[in-house]
């Protein structure tokens, strides 16, 4: 095991992140840290919570010294857990495209029943231009029935006269 003194003058930050499977030599959960300066900079060992307040010196390098059957289960673990997020992922990809496909007919669909309504309206307004004339052709010819009534009355009056 490598001890604090070969940092040298290297700083260190916590992660915050806990092990829950590494205990230090005052029986704290080991904690995380990250090397800030020196030629180890950026590599993460475990140490004492309690550093640098106490004399327990605990140190390790993250995954080094560790058992080769709990890294191959962790990394394992994490393969499995990588391999549902891929099939979640595909799945819904494989969702959203049907989704987008039956949006494309529901919009080729749309369009369509678009042209219908507008092919309607306009029957609609010829229909009503239609209707209009008619009913102004009805008045012409009622009042040109009224007016030729008049005039054969007027005529059978001057004839009979």
């Amino acid at each position: 095991m490598a001890s604090r003194r070969e940092l040298g003058s290297s700083g260190s930050s916590s992660s915050g992140f806990i092990s829950p499977k590494l205990k230090c030599h005052c029986g704290n959960y080991a904690v995380v840290r990250t090397v800030k300066n020196g030629p180890n900079v950026g590599m993460k060992f475990y140490g004492c919570p309690k550093w640098p307040v106490t004399d327990c010196e605990f140190f390790q390098w993250v995954n080094w010294n560790m058992d080769n059957s709990n890294v191959n289960r962790d990394v394992e673990d994490v393969r499995f857990r990588l391999l549902e997020k891929d099939t979640v992922i595909g799945e819904k990809e494989i969702e959203i495209n049907f989704m987008k496909e039956t949006l494309k007919k529901v919009e080729l669909k749309l369009k369509s029943k678009d042209e219908e309504l507008k092919d309607t309206k306009k029957e609609l307004s010829c229909t009503r231009i239609e209707l209009m004339k008619a009913s102004r052709n009805e008045n012409i010819i009622s009042l040109a029935l009224f007016f030729s009534w008049v005039f054969f009355a007027l005529l059978l009056v001057y004839l009979k006269a």
